[in-house]
């Protein structure tokens, strides 16, 4: 079923950025691990506002710690995005710009936090509920973002079948209409029908 599942643009930075520093299973998604891996400062105080501050020699993130470790994974993983794909001030940015970074980091955290070549690796429940807390458990998110992916990937799995079915139906029928796969009956056919044609012009004329 996996196997139509498509990529975007966005996922495929993302596992290239984890490939590239050889992150290859779930163990390795861990706050520590990431930001010891782009060298990143976290920073874990009671009651902190969860953001990150950046330039180009240097990056903190900035997390709460009196909230659950899932929790905390979820704010990181979100401010990442900021840290690696982002540049500038979001207090100069206009809405629709800060707007589209938000997206963008909501939809980064997926990927970094549940990667789809990690979750292909995994020996999947038939039932969705215990996948959901397969993923969960595997990869130390909370079961609202483990079904949040998930759902995600169903809806790409769909829309890629869906592709694919309409290229073979397309293909089905190019086939049907090149002459190569046609049966000699319907050449002869063919063939009686341009002559037809020919003698009706050459009359006409």
């Amino acid at each position: 079923m996996l196997s139509y599942y498509y990529k975007t643009t966005l996922e495929n930075t993302v596992e290239s950025l984890y490939r590239s520093h050889h992150i290859h299973s779930p163990h390795q998604i861990d706050i520590d691990v990431i930001a010891d891996v782009f060298g990143i400062i976290v920073v874990s105080l009671p009651g902190a506002k969860e953001e990150a501050i950046w330039d180009e020699h240097r990056a903190a993130v900035f997390l709460n710690c009196n909230k659950p470790s899932a929790d905390s994974k979820e704010a990181f993983f979100h401010e990442l995005c900021h840290i690696l794909l982002h540049a500038g001030n979001q207090l100069l940015m206009n809405k629709n710009f800060l707007d589209f970074q938000e997206e963008q980091a909501n939809h980064f955290l997926l990927y970094a936090a549940l990667p789809f070549y990690m979750i292909q690796q995994l020996q999947l429940p038939p039932l969705e509920m215990d996948i959901i807390h397969l993923l969960a458990s595997e990869f130390g998110v909370t079961h609202q973002l483990a079904r949040k992916r998930w759902d995600q990937i169903q809806r790409r799995v769909y829309s890629g079948k869906q592709q694919f079915d309409l290229e073979m139906e397309l293909r089905n029928q190019y086939r049907k209409t090149d002459p190569a796969n046609w049966s000699n009956e319907t050449k002869s056919l063919y063939e009686l029908a341009i002559h037809r044609k020919q003698l009706k012009e050459l009359l006409a004329k």
